[in-house]
């Protein structure tokens, strides 16, 4: 496969010539197609395409652009290719010259472009926030260097794990197993009791207020079951049959998943590490986060930072990590941006260990919040004006997450595999970058200074040029 740039793209006064009306210049995706890099993407992409020869590919904007757009709107993929189709608006957008009225590319294309970008998405992600952050630095007449950093668990769509459901749901993969192995051995299906697994099941799956005995009871006649299920399928992979390589895949994940469940069914617990809870996305694990609506999420957990206006992932991983420990690194960070360390870090009391304060002493860094050990008898009212002030700045992160979910679609994201979850959560930083660079600047802002007897009075507006900035 070859991948050729895409052609010059119309103004948006032109683009609506064919509808006899032109595009609205205040309209949301007409403004956003202006920020991105486009040009600086199509070279990244071209990474992935090292012959020259082939079929084209679709270009990157059409398809990237696409996946910012379902993730805004909270589109399905068939969805999104139905919205790209019928508004002249997200066609802009997405690159293309003149609006046409049918669908310029398939829902199926989404996903494979998901997995071709997936080693590159990191880097896209980081050419588009450096591209936002010198467009803040060149319109902004200050700096201010502070950051703030806190983690989010990223909740994926799935069914909530109980060990019974998972447990008949590997009962049922292993005895279509079973049966195609014993047909390629010309062999009679074994004996796997399926009617009397089927009604067990079924007799306890009808009362939804079920006693622990009786949950313990059915873990036990599943365990059995996947146990006579598991020695068949030995028995005819010992005799030559074979599996498909998504069987294969699966009945891994089943054997982890039977191991698991024995353990905690002998000890008596319910916790055990790296602990499977969907045999569909066996990479997702239990996120203890402790939080009002759900004490445990399933999903993705990333460690993120915010400083002027553009927030960045430090670390993003599948377990439930400590985030405190990635302090210094995501400083490091900061100074790699910025070539000097912050005035200030903004941080929940998790990050303001003894390790990390003494880390930010040795640097000069200001880490407000409460003083470790016991609370003192009697606080300065000066000192509990600053701490709540710091509390209220560092709300800003814990603002733009309630934005990352509610408005862009990381609420719960429906996705199978660990590279699409990546990219999802990629798209959704950066266009979460994006949006609040047209929201803080489409306001126009005032400045007026004294200097020498003399008043001095700036206008600043809004471009998404920085070569055609006034003031």
């Amino acid at each position: 496969m070859v991948y050729r740039q895409s052609p010059h793209q119309l103004t948006f006064e032109s683009f609506g010539c064919g509808l006899s009306t032109p595009l609205s210049p205040d309209n949301e995706w007409v403004q956003l197609a202006d920020v991105f890099p486009w040009k600086e993407l199509d070279e990244a992409y071209q990474l992935e395409f090292p012959k020259n020869s082939g079929r084209a590919a679709k270009p990157f904007r059409m398809l990237y652009g696409a996946g910012l757009i379902q993730n805004r709107m909270k589109l399905t993929e068939r969805g999104i290719v139905d919205a790209v189709r019928d508004t002249p608006a997200y066609q802009y957008f997405i690159g293309l010259s003149e609006y046409q009225a049918k669908a310029p590319f398939s829902y199926s294309s989404l996903c494979n472009f998901r997995k071709r970008i997936a080693d590159l998405s990191e880097l896209i992600r980081n050419i588009i926030n450096d591209w936002l952050r010198a467009k803040i630095e060149a319109l902004v007449p200050f700096k201010v260097d502070v950051m703030i950093t806190d983690a989010t668990a990223i909740p994926v769509k799935i069914r909530f794990p109980q060990d019974t459901s998972l447990l008949n749901q590997a009962r049922k993969n292993l005895e279509d197993m079973a049966i195609d192995m014993a047909h390629q051995l010309n062999v009679p299906n074994p004996r796997m009791h399926k009617r009397l697994a089927k009604k067990s099941w079924t007799a306890f799956s009808r009362h939804p207020k079920r006693q622990h005995q009786s949950v313990r009871k059915q873990v036990k006649a599943q365990l059995q079951y996947v146990r006579r299920d598991l020695r068949f399928i030995n028995e005819f992979i010992d005799a030559g049959a074979t599996l498909t390589a998504k069987q294969g895949v699966r009945l891994g994940v089943i054997r982890i998943l039977f191991d698991q469940q024995w353990y905690m069914y002998e000890h008596k617990i319910h916790h055990v590490e790296d602990r499977i809870v969907s045999l569909q996305q066996p990479y997702i694990r239990p996120i203890q986060r402790g939080k009002a609506k759900a004490k445990t999420e399933f999903g993705a957990k990333i460690d993120a930072s915010l400083s002027e206006g553009i927030i960045d992932i430090e670390r993003f991983g599948f377990t439930n990590f400590n985030e405190s420990k990635d302090f210094e690194k995501t400083l490091d960070h900061y100074f790699d941006l910025h070539g000097q360390y912050p005035d200030e870090v903004l941080a929940d009391t998790l990050y303001r260990n003894r390790d990390n304060l003494n880390t930010c002493k040795d640097l000069g860094i200001a880490i407000c919040g409460p003083r470790l050990g016991a609370k003192p008898k009697q606080v300065d009212a000066k000192q509990r004006r600053q701490d709540t002030d710091a509390e209220n700045r560092r709300g800003a992160i814990e603002r733009r997450f309630a934005f990352l979910k509610g408005s862009v679609g990381l609420d719960l994201v429906n996705t199978r595999t660990a590279e699409s979850l990546a990219v999802k959560i990629d798209q959704a930083i950066v266009l979460s970058n994006a949006l609040t660079l047209l929201r803080v600047f489409a306001i126009p802002i005032f400045i007026s200074t004294t200097s020498e007897g003399q008043t001095y009075r700036f206008q600043y507006k809004f471009t998404t040029g920085t070569e055609n900035m006034v003031a």
